[in-house]
């Protein structure tokens, strides 16, 4: 079987299955234990998200000259990561996937060793950095994939890879409660580590390298532009609620973005060897899923963020007490005389709100109770819904998951006072999730010739970047309108005071974050409803012939 595929460097040339070193007639054992250790690579980064954001408060002590910026410990990483995932994908499209993915398996390595030894906050940050290369690595599991496996066998395999094996899902947010509960930070910098060191000899020796090669020289300058420009436009989304979204000194860097990225587009169109082709990058089919991937991160940045603030924030009685008491140790009593004195202070202070949302969990709790059903039910989502793509197209699926996205989100602005309750909404959540993170990569492999796979899934990893990061910007000013606070009465003087609480944030700012998670699903939803693409069977690789006069190729797939 062959197709024929768009060769930017030149006129089309015929590319068969053989030229990718494709696994036909391979034991299933043996694709199953090839697709487990590419799978390994794909957790990567929802293993550092769930260990490591989490844990930001129990590491911000170790360094005390960050202060405020101890944020820049999750902005870099997205922000270097959007920047070098296009440069790493189209390098795996050039010289092999497997051989990029060890180039980033070894970077991300240094810089989780380095992380896990440097108590100098500037080097801490570039082992951040380098960890940032996983979302690099993201795009290219999804391009080994369709190399390797079986045309049948790719949908089901890109939502096991999307979804993963359960080493995020169901042991990440467990194991980062223990580690973090019981040992130093630095453990979960070592237990990624240790990970690496067991993933990459089990990629050198078992899983074969990609045959296919794009024949055509590197635009580095492209490239580089690229990433400049998103990076300017990343920082601005990240920073813009510290720096002042008004302030020119935040938004030239949006605007000095935006400018960077129609640079690179003039010089893209000048490239007889574009980084990316931009009628490709255009095309309807390409645009409807980068379009639905920024808005469906949205719902998962916002998501990830509330829940995890809910969970872990303290009951009202814990911040009472402990208000009243730094009140009473103001006024000199005595520290043995506090717990007596708080009755009596009790009178003097109104709360804004009642913290009925509050769970007081700790990491471990909160993994326990709510974040490990929700990825196990986005880990059995997954190779459902790329299994019903291949029966009636991958459209629906993504209409179910955007769907299920949206009826989470109207959950959880209803349902969120007891764990149990949030319980319910992450489980319809997390198979929304799992459907669409299916359903997305499929769809660009269907959208896109082979050739093209690297650079098509660093921009779906790009896409992906920046909603979550527009979607926790959006969350800033709306936390800002509604602080929590108390107003104390003198009663020596009759007068009041008020004043909020750094960090805690009245119920009120939860649902209003829900319903903007919400409105984003519903425009990812009517996206998916009108989209003309994957409305026929996944065909694990050539869907986009049927753009070509015949169709035969992708027909002839579909009945094989």
């Amino acid at each position: 079987m062959s197709e024929t595929a768009a060769n930017p460097a030149g006129p089309p040339r015929q590319v068969s299955d053989d030229d990718t070193g494709r696994l036909d007639g391979v034991s299933k054992g043996r694709l199953f234990a090839i697709l487990a250790i590419i799978v390994m690579f794909s957790e990567v980064v929802p293993l550092q998200y769930a260990m490591i954001s989490a844990a930001v408060p129990k590491i911000a002590p170790s360094f005390p000259s960050a202060g405020e910026g101890i944020s820049w410990m999750i902005v870099i990483l997205g922000l270097t990561g959007g920047a070098v995932s296009p440069l790493i994908g189209k390098l795996s499209d050039l010289y092999g996937k497997k051989r990029m993915l060890l180039a980033c398996s070894v970077a991300f390595l240094a810089g989780t060793v380095l992380c896990a030894t440097t108590s100098t906050w500037s080097l801490f940050l570039v082992g951040r950095a380098l960890q940032a290369v996983a979302f690099g690595m993201t795009a290219i599991v999804y391009g080994l994939i369709r190399d390797l496996m079986p045309r049948k066998f790719v949908p089901v395999a890109i939502g096991v890879s999307a979804t993963g094996l359960g080493l995020s899902a169901a042991l990440a947010p467990v194991l980062g409660g223990v580690l973090t509960d019981h040992y130093s930070w630095r453990s979960l910098f070592w237990f990624l580590a240790i990970f690496m060191l067991v993933a990459i000899p089990l990629l050198m020796a078992f899983v074969p390298e990609t045959k296919l090669r794009v024949q055509q020289k590197l635009d580095y300058v492209g490239a580089v532009i690229l990433g400049i420009g998103l990076a300017m436009i990343l920082l601005y989304i990240s920073q813009g609620e510290n720096w002042g979204w008004g302030e020119p000194t935040a938004w030239g860097y949006a605007v000095g973005g935006v400018a960077v990225i129609g640079l690179w587009v003039v010089w893209e169109k000048r490239q007889s060897d574009p980084l990316i082709d931009l009628k490709l990058l255009t095309a309807p089919k390409v645009a409807a899923v980068l379009a639905i991937a920024f808005l469906a991160n949205m719902i998962i940045g916002i998501q990830n963020y509330l829940t995890s603030y809910m969970a872990q924030a303290y009951q009202a009685d814990d911040i009472h007490n402990l208000v009243m008491s730094k009140a009473a140790a103001a006024k000199g009593v005595p520290p043995e005389q506090i717990p007596a004195a708080l009755p009596q202070m009790a009178p003097l202070f109104t709360w804004n709100d009642s913290l009925d949302y509050a769970l007081g969990f700790s990491m471990l709790a909160m993994a326990l109770h709510l974040a490990l059903w929700q990825s196990i039910g986005s880990m059995v989502s997954g190779p459902l819904a790329g299994a019903w793509g291949q029966k009636s197209g991958l459209r629906r699926p993504m209409m179910a998951g955007m769907s299920l996205l949206a009826l989470g989100m109207v959950m959880y602005v209803f349902l969120h006072n007891n764990w149990q309750v949030m319980l319910i909404c992450g489980i319809v959540y997390g198979l929304g999730f799992g459907m669409y993170y299916a359903a997305a990569p499929n769809l660009m492999i269907e959208a896109v010739p082979q050739e093209q796979q690297g650079i098509a899934s660093s921009m779906l990893v790009v896409a992906q970047s920046f909603g979550a990061s527009v979607g926790v910007a959006f969350l800033s000013p709306i936390f800002t309108r509604n602080a929590f606070e108390f107003t104390a009465l003198d009663p020596a003087t009759g007068k009041s005071m008020t004043a909020p609480i750094a960090q805690v944030y009245t119920e009120n700012a939860y649902v209003q974050g829900f319903w903007l998670a919400l409105v984003a699903g519903l425009i990812g939803l009517a996206i998916a409803i009108v989209m003309k693409h994957g409305r026929t069977k996944a065909t694990g690789g050539i869907g986009h012939l049927d753009d070509a006069p015949s169709g035969e190729a992708a027909k002839e797939a579909v009945s094989a």
